[in-house]
């Protein structure tokens, strides 16, 4: 039994889509041309996407508001989850449900320098978080249709 979980064990840690040119404990650049990277200071420790994939956004609407949902592995088992809400270029919105893994970041604010339709880039603080910036290619949505990412 103990070499049949340590078999499986080892082909768990060997089917991570890692890109090992990444380094992890490094902030990516402040760019905006759709670099596909999110990184950001978390009670002063780097955590950084690209090593372990590339950030996602998701797009959806209410009544009142619209929303940009970004998701980016920022290590083996951990992920970083934020909501723009009515975020525009040139403007300063606010974020919420800031999470990493299960635990709660507090809420603030980014700045978008781009959002076109195809790239959003940004920097954003606040809670826990300090110095963050992202640079993520997207699509908005087609008229009738659902957001592809």
């Amino acid at each position: 039994m103990k070499k049949l979980l340590f078999l499986f064990l080892l082909v768990c840690c060997c089917a991570c889509d890692e890109d090992k040119t990444v380094d992890p404990t490094l902030m990516p650049e402040a760019t905006t041309t759709g670099a596909n990277t999110l990184g950001c200071l978390i009670d002063g420790w780097v955590y950084a996407s690209g090593r372990y994939g590339t950030p996602s956004v998701r797009l959806s609407d209410d009544e009142e508001n619209h929303y940009v949902e970004i998701d980016a592995a920022v290590g083996v088992f951990s992920s970083l989850h934020l909501v723009l809400v009515n975020p525009r270029q040139g403007t300063t919105c606010t974020y919420t449900d800031a999470v990493l893994d299960e635990g709660d970041l507090g809420d603030g604010e980014a700045y978008i320098t781009r959002m076109d339709g195809t790239i959003i880039s940004g920097t954003f603080s606040g809670g826990s978080i300090k110095e963050g910036r992202f640079d993520i290619k997207y699509r908005e949505k087609p008229e009738g249709g659902e957001a592809v990412y």
